[in-house]
């Protein structure tokens, strides 16, 4: 099986490939954008595809060693900026990437660049190190332009071994095996993604508000500021960090706004694009052929996390503890990211009516899009880990890395058992991450207004009755997960496809449909029968004798072809 049918691959986007990468690459390099864009694993990536064979080596070195120097400029020119409105309240050398990367700098000076690169979430401090510490302009362009070079071309060759390894491994890995390794790979991104947020953070936030103190006290602005007082007044509460309306509010607004657009593309997608209806079919096809008893099993355990039966108890429990503690506040939030997930979820599930997938396990019967399961994951599980970190029985760091796991499972579980298509878990995920921050926003609200100080907690007894009342209920929860019905009733692969038919299904579009073709074979088999060739793809693919058939395996890289303009054997819409 090639690499480039599991993973996802830019190859599809042709020319697009190497812009993307080299921007990729220049958000990272600025540290601000670098904290949410994992840039060298883009590059690293390019590098696999040129393994490949779908782009060109040395123009792609052109690419990221370009993006990674804007980057370094951009990184230099805001620490100049900022310099001009640091003070001792945002104590920058509190963050440790930022210490590491000026002891970098003193210690090797504008080679400290160059190091710096290939360093993770220091990479794009050092430039902020060097203009914070006074580095000569010229010196610091002639050491940027160094760096870049070196940094591309280490990295794509990094990711062009990397492909070359997988091209050698793959005959003897098993499907299963494969599914293993992807699925840490992925979960592996995501903490790491999580703990650089987290930790740079607020170095990002700091330095921001120190160039926005030196704008502030530019000549120009503050002529404008003399001349508009109730504007520049209005701008300038909307930064305060003593009130909710402050910083709170306007960084959880961004927050919601970035969330709503992308959930309204994500949906537009659906409406408008025929190649994101085919990447479902096409992905759940591929699914089927993974499919073992045992992690059906497993799957039918984590996503009855999803399951009313599992959240109403967990929920009512949570009920239990706030009100004995009196902590109203978020006891509204809880309820205003619960009922709002859920109302939003029903809505859309009647406003589509997508119907579920035909090849799904287990027979469903509600809409299919967007995913309810994946929506309450995220909107109550992240509430409730929010109220753990809240009360102070866990960090930010353990909070945020449980919600968005949890999330994860529960989405790859629905994905697994093809309850639902890839972009019904994707639009679900943003509905509840739109309801979380609004749940967030209204307990943050309540807190400041309405419950200044908060009232003291129940008396003692009635305390203990709570604990004992939330007791019951976890271990309800708890047992409702392991008896679940859905676990129970999992029989073998074989059996599930037996009551297919091979008449065409209905990929459930709302303009349209799609043929689905459906597999009759289990997933034992291993990856010898797709050899590798030297340019590292396969020439026969394994999934033939599955039912799926030569001319149009189901895999990833397949399923966003036709956005580049190329043809491939599925049935389209008329």
């Amino acid at each position: 099986m090639a690499f480039d049918q599991i993973l996802p691959s830019l190859e599809s986007l042709g020319l697009w490939s190497y812009w993307i990468i080299g921007l990729a690459a220049m958000l990272e390099a600025f540290f601000v954008t670098g904290v949410f864009v994992p840039g060298t694993l883009f590059v690293d990536a390019g590098g696999i595809l040129v393994q490949q064979g779908a782009i060109d080596y040395f123009d792609l070195v052109w690419f990221v060693a370009i993006g990674s120097i804007l980057g370094g400029e951009a990184g230099y020119w805001t620490g100049r900026i900022a310099r001009r409105g640091l003070s001792t309240r945002w104590h920058l050398e509190r963050s440790e990437y930022f210490q590491r990367a000026v002891r970098l700098f003193e210690r090797h000076g504008g080679f400290a660049l160059v190091i710096g690169r290939f360093l993770g979430p220091v990479s794009g401090l050092v430039p902020l190190a060097a203009s914070v510490a006074g580095m000569d302009r010229r010196k610091f362009v002639l050491w940027n332009i160094l760096s870049g070079f070196p940094y591309a071309l280490g990295h794509i060759a990094f990711g062009y071994f990397l492909g070359e390894a997988a091209s050698s491994l793959g005959p003897l890995i098993t499907r299963l095996g494969l599914l293993a390794i992807a699925v840490l790979v992925l979960l592996a991104a995501l903490w790491w993604g999580v703990a650089r947020v987290i930790r740079l953070m607020p170095l990002a936030i700091s330095i921001l508000a120190s160039m926005g103190r030196a704008v502030i006290n530019h000549p120009d602005v503050q002529g404008w500021i003399q001349k508009y007082p109730r504007t520049s007044a209005f701008i300038t509460r909307r930064f305060e960090r003593t009130s909710f309306w402050g910083l709170t509010a306007t960084l959880l607004l961004g927050a919601a706004l970035y969330i709503f657009v992308i959930w309204i593309g994500t949906i537009f997608d659906f409406l408008m694009l025929d190649p994101i209806v085919l990447a479902d079919t096409h992905i759940a096809q591929l699914v089927d052929a993974f499919w073992t008893r045992g992690l059906l099993k497993v799957s039918a355990h984590i996503t009855s996390l999803g399951d009313w039966r599992v959240v109403l108890p967990l929920a009512i429990a949570a009920t239990a503890g706030l009100l004995a503690w009196r902590r109203y506040d978020l006891l509204l939030g809880l309820g205003v990211a619960l009922v709002g997930q859920l109302a939003s979820v029903t809505l859309l599930k009647q406003i589509f009516h997508r119907p579920r997938p035909d090849l799904g396990y287990f027979l469903e019967t509600s809409g299919s899009f967007p995913s309810d399961h994946a929506a309450v994951s995220i909107a109550f599980y992240g509430f409730i880990f929010f109220i753990l970190w809240r009360v102070k029985i866990l960090k930010s760091l353990p909070a945020t890395t449980a919600t968005v796991t949890l999330g994860f499972l529960v989405g790859l579980s629905q994905i697994y058992l093809i309850e639902h298509y890839l972009t019904d878990v994707i639009n679900g995920w943003l509905v509840g991450a739109l309801w979380l921050v609004i749940g967030i926003a209204v307990a943050q609200w309540r807190q400041e207004y309405r419950m200044a100080r908060h009232p003291d907690a129940a008396p003692r007894p009635a305390r203990m009755a709570a604990v004992a009342l939330m007791v019951l209920l976890v271990l309800g929860a708890i047992w409702q997960i392991i008896t679940y019905d859905h676990a129970r009733n999992v029989t073998s692969p074989s059996a599930a496809r037996s009551v297919w038919t091979n008449q065409p299904a209905d990929s459930g579009t709302v303009t349209g449909s799609i043929p689905l073709r459906r597999s009759r074979s289990g997933p034992g088999q291993t990856l010898a029968s797709a050899p590798w060739s030297s340019d590292g793809r396969a020439r026969i693919f394994a999934f033939h004798e599955a039912g799926h058939g030569s001319k149009a395996p189901p895999a990833p890289i397949r399923t966003i072809r036709p956005a580049s303009g190329q043809t491939i054997p599925f049935p389209t819409r008329k």
